[in-house]
């Protein structure tokens, strides 16, 4: 019987031991401090703007229509911006022609190709746009990474907009039978003016190469 007392006292003061222990537990779970932290991430948002007037109908020759391309940055950051913009048709491409001018009355048109040929006469937009101060194009036939894609100089502040990419569009008909449907793809893409180490980038170049990996 002194036995079974003994065992029977020992499990009550066991059962003390854990229940106090779960209690200083249980109080040390709950007596932490809670605090709400906001963080604002910052977050680079670009949107195209534009003014656009297609042609009812194209006609043999020339057809010329409005076409007005700005980027926008709409997100809470400064960024670098980048814009893609091509025919749909490579054939209507070779035939027509963009110009960054807005007096209507005096328009300079550039071929709209996309390449750099050493052998061919014709001033391109892409030798128009690179001799401008804001936007610069890297060639399709180009060997740099940046390859395709108009890029604007300068950091792009919060809500403000680029430049003119172009204004007017001039799509050339020889023949009732090179009339035909086209579509103008025009995209655009953002980034940050700093590396993920804080470090900010001397230029355009410098942060696009670096984000693509080179």
């Amino acid at each position: 019987m002194k036995s079974k007392k003994r065992v029977l006292i020992f499990a009550c003061i066991a059962s003390s031991v854990l229940i106090i222990t779960g209690l200083l537990v249980y109080a040390y779970f709950t007596s932490l401090d809670v605090k709400d932290n906001d963080i604002t991430i910052a977050q680079n948002i670009v949107e195209i703007s534009e003014i656009f007037d297609p042609p009812t109908d194209q006609t043999i020759n020339e057809n010329i229509f409005r076409k007005e391309v700005v980027a926008d940055n709409t997100g809470t950051s400064p960024c670098y911006v980048r814009v893609y913009a091509d025919f749909s048709n490579s054939f209507i491409r070779s035939r027509s022609f963009i110009t960054d001018d807005t007096n209507e009355a005096e328009l300079t048109f550039y071929s709209a190709e996309r390449t750099i040929d050493d052998t061919d006469e014709v001033t391109t937009f892409v030798e128009h746009i690179n001799s401008g101060d804001d936007w610069v194009f890297v060639p399709d036939n180009s060997e740099s990474v940046l390859a395709g894609y108009y890029y604007y100089k300068k950091p792009l502040d919060i809500g403000e907009s680029t430049s003119l990419l172009f204004t007017y569009i001039k799509t050339v008909n020889p023949t009732e039978d090179d009339i035909d449907q086209f579509d103008i793809y025009v995209y655009s893409e953002s980034m940050q003016l700093s590396d993920i180490n804080g470090n900010i980038y001397a230029d355009y170049e410098a942060a696009w190469t670096d984000f693509l990996g080179i």
